[in-house]
């Protein structure tokens, strides 16, 4: 009897243990930059600026995150793939790609890796009038890193995302860089922060690729360029 009732909890052991153990818990798990913020220029074709040129400086910053399960234990071996990402402010939502973002590698013993490359999407998370942005939030295994302590919302990073897919039929971002873009652009070329304006013209946060904040200028318009007619592969 006392050998049926060992093996019993041997056996709730093992469920509780393949429940819990290695899940990744979005509140035991984190994430950052290795800087104050970041501007990343995004493109639907993933070809655009890398994440670890988002920084002032040399570029060798980067977003991390952490897995940890429940019990607060690294969860080593996640894929690159398994990633997700999109802006803090539901508004201003990103149109993401089929793989918008890779890891660089997969999670090290300590759970932790790196992001540096290339995001894969279109929109821009600034809102209209504004210099910068409520950030984004990143998630793993499709659950999104809580803010601590309390992990009643996402952690929002200070990156700011812009692309040249600013709009698309019927005002929505399409993941495709084609002539409506081009007509917002237009109503911010040569506007100079903070004004004033021409006529039916205003500053976009959204079109300054080049990071200066101040200006729309020949420089933005030859990033847009380059990745006019660019879509989602």
């Amino acid at each position: 009897m006392f050998k049926g009732k060992v093996v019993a909890f041997a056996l709730m052991l093992l469920v509780a243990t393949s429940v819990y153990a290695g899940d990744v818990d979005p509140c035991a798990s984190l994430a950052g930059i290795t800087c104050a913020s970041m501007k990343v220029n995004i493109c639907p074709f993933g070809d655009f600026q890398l994440i670890r040129d988002g920084c002032t400086g040399v570029g060798t910053q980067y977003m991390w995150i952490t897995a940890r399960d429940v019990g607060l234990n690294p969860i080593p071996g996640i894929p690159w793939t398994d990633y997700w990402l999109n802006s803090c402010d539901p508004t201003k939502a990103l149109f993401l790609c089929a793989s918008p973002i890779a890891a660089d590698s997969l999670t090290g013993a300590n759970g932790t890796t790196s992001f540096q490359g290339r995001i894969a999407a279109g929109g821009c998370n600034i809102p209209a009038g504004a210099l910068t942005s409520q950030g984004i939030f990143i998630a793993i295994q499709g659950k999104a890193v809580l803010s601590k302590p309390n992990c009643l919302v996402n952690q929002c990073l200070p990156i700011d995302i812009l692309s040249p897919d600013l709009t698309g039929p019927g005002g929505i971002v399409n993941g495709i860089i084609g002539i409506e873009d081009l007509t917002v652009f237009g109503t911010t070329f040569n506007c100079v922060y903070p004004g004033p304006y021409p006529p039916g013209k205003t500053f976009n946060a959204c079109c300054d690729f080049t990071h200066d904040g101040t200006t729309v200028n020949v420089s933005d318009f030859g990033a847009f360029g380059t990745h006019w007619q660019h879509k989602c592969q």
